[in-house]
């Protein structure tokens, strides 16, 4: 009888054992899906993305349970970090590789959780609205051809007759200017047309043909854009020529990423 009894009491222990760990798990699972079930997750694209280096995108993560929520894992592409507490809204960083140049989207994120207690891991699939251009990657080369008196130096008397906008100097009245530089408020306040005078462009115009370039496909590619990149920093009007297409020269961010837009989604005809 006192076996018999003893034996019983160790059964009820594991069963009590058993059931504790069974609600353990069942609670853990309800707190790790209203963990994750009111999450937002949406993404900001920084101005340049070139395809095989590393780059930051900042995403914005908030809460809309009344509750926080905690150790939360979100994975974009090769990318992972650790929201370890989100109350509300909070921004966060995370660094992603895009392996290949052109049009990137992401329509959906998924984010993990192992709270609280680490038994399994739960995770949700959220929806958004992420699109991108992805340059490609800029493969040094020698440029000292494009900087000396060679073909592709003379190509940019095309747009020799073209002026290049330097930084914005002072007004003056007008003297045949095109329209686009009438400085509309001066004009206004002293009753007489004045346009917009900027400072000389540095350098010499340069058209980058891509027949130019040794390698394959790719790598032209890549050569082109380490290319504009370098010679853009110098000031130099840099233009672009990709078969019969000819993007004149010019300076600027927005026309450097035109350019850098062109080779992303250039498509040998």
């Amino acid at each position: 009888m006192i076996g018999f009894g003893a034996v019983n009491t160790g059964n009820n222990l594991l069963f009590l054992i058993v059931s504790f760990l069974l609600s353990i798990m069942a609670l853990s699972g309800i707190i790790s899906y209203y963990n994750l079930r009111n999450i937002n997750i949406s993404i900001s694209s920084p101005l340049f993305i070139f395809a095989k280096k590393p780059v930051t995108l900042k995403i914005s993560a908030k809460n809309r349970f009344f509750i926080d929520a905690f150790l939360l894992r979100v994975k974009i592409l090769d990318g992972e970090i650790l929201i370890p507490h989100l109350r509300g809204e909070d921004s966060y960083f995370i660094t992603v590789t895009f392996p290949e140049r052109g049009k990137h989207k992401i329509e959906r994120i998924t984010v993990y959780s192992f709270f609280p207690f680490y038994f399994f891991k739960r995770n949700y699939s959220f929806r958004v609205n992420f699109e991108t251009i992805v340059y490609p990657y800029p493969l040094k080369c020698d440029i000292s051809l494009l900087t000396s008196n060679g073909k592709i130096r003379s190509e940019s008397n095309l747009s020799r007759e073209k002026g290049y906008m330097g930084e914005l100097i002072g007004v003056k009245t007008y003297s045949g200017d095109p329209l686009k530089y009438i400085h509309w408020k001066v004009t206004a306040k002293t009753s007489e047309l004045k346009t917009k005078e900027f400072s000389t462009y540095k350098g010499t115009p340069i058209i980058i043909d891509l027949d130019d370039l040794s390698g394959t496909l790719e790598e032209k590619l890549s050569k082109a854009t380490y290319i504009l990149l370098a010679l853009s920093k110098d000031g130099n009007p840099i233009g672009l020529k990709l078969d019969k297409k000819i993007f004149r020269p010019d300076i600027g961010q927005s026309h450097l990423r035109k350019l850098l837009y062109a080779l992303a989604i250039y498509e040998k005809d």
